[in-house]
């Protein structure tokens, strides 16, 4: 059984610098439900052939019986009864024709057949009969508009015969055979899928009478269409691609394959790259759009896999390049690459190898006797496929071509020699730079042999110089002939701390490399390992950037060593980080209060860092008061988000023993009013603190967390007092993310526990959207007091604001007081929209309150929830409305009672009044809506909540508080550790074929409501297919 947990946020990288992905999971359902909804696990895209064509033989009794294909194609003898196959094989859209060509003698006897003629659909023809008894009769018919790839079966009801139909066109046969007088009754029973059919049968029920059956008719029509998706370009791994939110199709080969749950006619598809294939890119050449035939996108994953040298490293003047793809090249496409030039003008040469397959692999290089230009140089590849088709994203590398180099050993080198040879290395890294006076071109390289270095062998620290980069990990023995980046087995280490360090600041710590504002050219440093320490200085950092825009750190491990007030992995001060593929770790800070960074951001100009698949962790403390931060903000302007992607960015445990203070966050904005940008496509984790949280924004933003086409996986530790996956202090657009509530657990002292997926402090008057995320776990734990348990908690939500289309699934919170599961929680909203959210409240040993809405006096609209209350021991309530809250619009709603007891609702209402509660479905609570004290336990006067009996009605206007219905939905689990709310062929009609149209969008993705019957679906799954009525 599939379950109903899904991750629906997708992680997508796009191409930068270099191709890369990161792992995502991602939210897929509407599978597998009942009967005519089973929805085939098919992972190819419809069958072309070629298909058999065989025959069944009855009555037989002579010899001689010559059939015929196609008019002499082939022919079969046949001299006794039983099925028989032409070896000729037929494609789909193929016309057949069997016929009799010589009848059979001896006896002489006159064999007809039936089902003989039409075109080949999606299978082997077997539904043809020859028959040659003058005394038995043929069932057959003719049909029209099949396409199905699954076919279709037929059943004759007298004798229970069924037949497996495949001819898209033509005539069909049964192959048993019948005597006069014998009644038949021909069904269709099983539909046809990919696209789904519906197959009407006429003339199907009647006496044979001395003749063969020939007049039934099976007409079929299209109701939903297939997503195909034809992948090319993929060598290994696995695409992963999602339609509308919630359908996930995984794959692993090229060709043709096929989303299991067609689409229903005139809705709307909408493809989304959830995950790539390792070192894959793939994109779709269509990825939205309305269903009104079958579909076929492709998915190009043609992409670079490898290329030595490494990007970001260094090219000399006639060296190669070599570059593996995941399909055979076609090397002359690439002449129009551009960015490297040669001092000659010559083109480069494109010439092609083998590396795992024919042709994959592309070496560029100068022509002979010409040599790269210096400098800084991107390599902008336009190449094609063989079979034709494009680089699925633009591959940019990036070469510094250095005009003058200097050479660093450990083994070999002397600070004497002139570093300018790879047999007169220089020691130590600053003197190989100081050793240049200077770089006028601004090319200028320091290649260094895998070895150990100390940071402060000369001056304090090293301080880069303009145009002077840094390359480590030249394989020791080598001759500087081999880079290998990824071992980073250059290390850079402050072996003692330096005197000076003991006067480190917040804005100039102790720091083994820095970089400052006279860095106004690119200046790279690259594969190093480099840590700072292992002495304490009150602020230590690994790599310290003042004032900078142009040090681009690529490929490093860089640790911060051990700071007394704080420490940092990277330090920047008014600069803009260019980080990419770093490991970056905060360290260990000592005094209370400190915190341990990895990436310390502070400002006084606006800045856009380009943080890109870096691995980002903040450091750790034993103090109880310390702080554990993995990226961290905090200026006097803002920040840009849009170019931090593909980043694992966390936290580390800390101390939680009794008194403690301590914090865990991933990511947080400490200051910066006015930042902006999107945040999407990163892993963000927080670990054990007196309070986690994955993100913390404490200064209102306009950031969007996650896009319209990617999100972030967020996940919030262990905690004492709080855990948050997300915590803000003003409104934002909240979109495709999936977040992880760690748990609260405060076993060490009498106070609040709480756990939260998202939590707002104040809407800040700003328009928030919460929309299409995962929220899931949480465990909140108190010994002596309230534990509290949200998915989302949002304190005064801006006019306009909407909650819609997420995914929620709770824990729970056991404590004592107020103890209460929520999975909304929105106290003194605006003007807002509550819609197709699928919330499972969790379980609470008080309350359980799915839906708590206080303090609004303006209008709520409530539409196409599907939500269960959640287990209380004292109360559980689906929708609570604090007294004096008014204007609530409750429509279209699917409300779930996990336990019918006296002190259980559906809808809690306070004294105030509502707006509406109609069209709305309550299940398994007797106690439908009770408002200011009275209790409206009947449906009557046209559904409206009536006092037992039909005595008193909540109101007397119909349009306004009826048609709600008291049904078991039958969902395919209503209730359980995880429910899943998909309707299913025993679900009522009146649920999945309301007339009370009122939204354009459900759960399933945008424009899916009104289905192609022109109703909705009651909740927040537009169901489609079969129901009771």
């Amino acid at each position: 059984m599939m379950t109903a947990k899904f991750f629906r946020n997708a992680i997508l990288i796009p191409t930068f610098l270099f191709q890369a992905c990161i792992p995502s999971l991602s939210k897929g359902f509407l599978q597998s439900v009942t009967d005519f909804l089973q929805f085939r696990s098919l992972t190819n895209a419809g069958p072309s052939g070629p298909f058999k064509i065989s025959f069944t033989v009855s009555g037989l009794l002579g010899s001689g019986l010559v059939i015929n294909l196609n008019s002499g194609t082939e022919t079969l003898i046949v001299n006794a009864n039983g099925n028989y196959e032409f070896t000729t094989v037929l494609s789909s859209g193929s016309n057949f024709n069997v016929s009799v060509q010589t009848q059979p003698t001896l006896p002489v006897q006159t064999c007809s057949v039936s089902g003989g003629s039409g075109v080949v659909g999606h299978g082997n023809i077997d539904s043809i009969i020859v028959n040659c008894d003058p005394l038995r009769y043929t069932l057959s018919g003719t049909i029209t508009g099949l396409d199905g790839i699954t076919g279709l079966v037929l059943t004759n009801s007298f004798d229970g015969a069924t037949l497996n139909v495949a001819v898209a066109s033509g005539t069909f046969a049964f192959t048993q055979t019948y005597l006069d007088g014998t009644s038949y009754n021909v069904s269709v029973t099983t539909q046809p899928n990919h696209p789904v059919q519906n197959c009407v049968t006429t003339n199907g029920v009647g006496v044979i009478a001395s003749a063969n059956v020939t007049n039934i008719t099976i007409t079929c029509t299209s109701v939903a269409f297939p997503i195909n998706v034809n992948v090319v370009g993929l060598s290994s791994g696995t695409l992963a691609i999602r339609n509308n939110n919630a359908e996930l199709l995984t794959i692993s080969t090229n060709g043709p394959h096929i989303f299991p749950t067609d689409v229903v006619t005139n809705n709307s598809y909408n493809l989304q790259v959830v995950s790539n294939p390792t070192n894959h890119q793939c994109t779709l050449s269509s990825s939205t759009g309305v269903v009104t035939g079958s579909i076929t996108v492709t998915a190009n994953c043609f992409s670079m896999l490898s290329v030595i040298p490494s990007i970001g490293g260094i090219l000399q003047p006639t060296e190669s390049i070599r570059l593996q793809f995941s399909a055979e090249i076609n090397a002359g496409s690439c002449v129009g690459s551009t960015g490297l030039n040669t001092n000659l003008g010559f083109p480069a040469l494109f010439t092609l190898t083998t590396s795992t397959f024919t042709n994959d692999t592309l070496i560029v290089a100068p022509a002979g006797g010409d040599s790269w230009v210096n400098g800084n140089s991107t390599l902008t590849l336009n190449c094609i496929s063989n079979s034709g088709h494009p680089l699925s994203t633009t591959v940019n590398i990036l070469y510094l071509v250095p005009s003058f180099i200097r050479y660093v050993s450990q083994i070999n080198g002397n600070d004497t020699f002139n570093g300018q040879t790879p047999v007169t290395p220089k020691r130590n890294i600053q003197e190989a730079i100081n050793s240049f006076g200077g770089c006028p071109t601004f090319d200028c390289a320091v290649l260094v042999e895998g070895g150990w270095y100390y940071s402060a062998a000369v001056g304090d620290k090293i301080q880069l110089t303009n145009g002077i980069s840094l390359y480590g990990s030249y394989v020791a023995g080598s001759n500087f002939g081999t880079w290998d980046p990824d071992s980073h087995s250059s290390q850079i280490l402050m072996i003692t701390t330096p005197a000076s360090c003991a006067t480190s600041t917040l804005v100039a710590p102790c720091a083994s490399i820095a970089g400052d504002v006279s860095i106004v050219n690119d200046t790279t440093v690259s594969g190093f390992f480099i840590k700072s320490g292992p002495d304490t200085a009150p602020y230590m950092a690994g790599v310290f950037l003042d004032s900078t825009i142009n040090v681009h750190l690529i490929n490093n491990a860089i640790d911060a060593g051990t700071g007394i007030a704080a420490s940092s992995g990277v330090h920047s001060i008014s600069s803009n980080p260019f980080l990419v593929k770093n490991l970056i770790d905060g360290g260990n800070c000592t005094a209370g209060g400190c915190s341990a960074i990895g990436l310390y951001m502070s400002s006084t100009f606006p800045i856009a860092p380009i943080l890109l698949l870096n691995v980002i962790s903040g450091g750790d403390s034993t103090l109880m008061s310390a702080k554990s931060k993995g990226v961290q903000f905090s200026g006097t302007s803002t920040i840009t988000v849009s170019n931090i992607l593909g980043n694992v960015i966390v936290s580390k445990n800390m101390n939680v023993a009794l008194g403690s203070t301590s914090e865990s966050i991933a990511f947080e904005i400490s200051s910066g009013s006015g930042s902006t940008g999107i945040l999407a496509g990163n892993i963000v984790t927080s670990a054990i603190g007196y309070i986690s949280a994955g993100i913390r924004f404490l200064a209102p933003t306009t950031i969007q967390i996650g896009s319209l086409t990617q999100g972030n996986v967020i996940k919030s530790g262990s905690s004492i007092s709080a855990t948050y996956g997300l915590y803000l202090t003003s409104g934002h657009t909240i979109r495709n993310n999936n977040i992880q509530i760690g748990d609260s657990n405060n076993n060490i002292n009498a106070a609040l526990s709480t756990a939260a997926g998202i939590r707002i402090t104040s809407g800040g008057g700003v328009v928030t959207s919460i929309e299409n995320n995962v929220i899931e776990g949480g465990t909140s734990t108190s010994v002596s007091a309230s534990a509290m348990l949200y998915g989302i908690s949002a304190d005064a939500l801006g006019a306009n604001s909407k909650i819609a289309g997420n995914y929620l699934r709770l824990g729970q919170a056991i404590g004592s007081g107020a103890s209460t599961s929520y999975g909304l929680y929105l106290p003194s909203p605006n003007t807002i929209l509550i819609a197709n959210n699928w919330i499972q409240n969790g379980r609470s040993d008080v309350r359980a309150r799915a839906v708590e809405i206080s303090g609004t006096f303006n209008p709520v609209r409530i539409f196409h929830n599907t939500i269960s209350s959640g287990s209380g021991t004292n109360s559980e309530t689906i929708l609570h409305i604090v007294s004096g809250a008014t204007q609530i619009d409750l429509e279209n709603n699917v409300f779930l009672l996990n336990n019918n007891v006296a002190t259980n609702y559906c809808v809690f209402n306070g004294a105030g009044a509502q707006t509406a509660i109609k069209y709305n479905v309550f299940y398994n609570c007797t106690n439908l809506v009770t408002q200011g004290g009275t209790n409206y336990t009947d449906l009557c006067g046209g559904g409206i909540p009536t006092t037992a009996g039909c005595v008193t009605p909540l109101s007397a206007v119909v349009a306004n508080f009826g048609n709600n219905l008291n049904l078991n939905p039958n969902f395919i689990s209503n209730f359980g550790t995880v429910a899943n709310y998909t309707p299913t062929t025993a679900t009522s009609c009146l649920i999945t074929k309301s007339t009370n149209n009122i939204l354009t969008d459900s759960f399933n993705g945008n424009g899916t409501r009104p289905g192609g019957d022109g109703a909705v679906s009651l909740g927040a799954i537009e169901y489609e297919y079969a129901c009771t009525p």
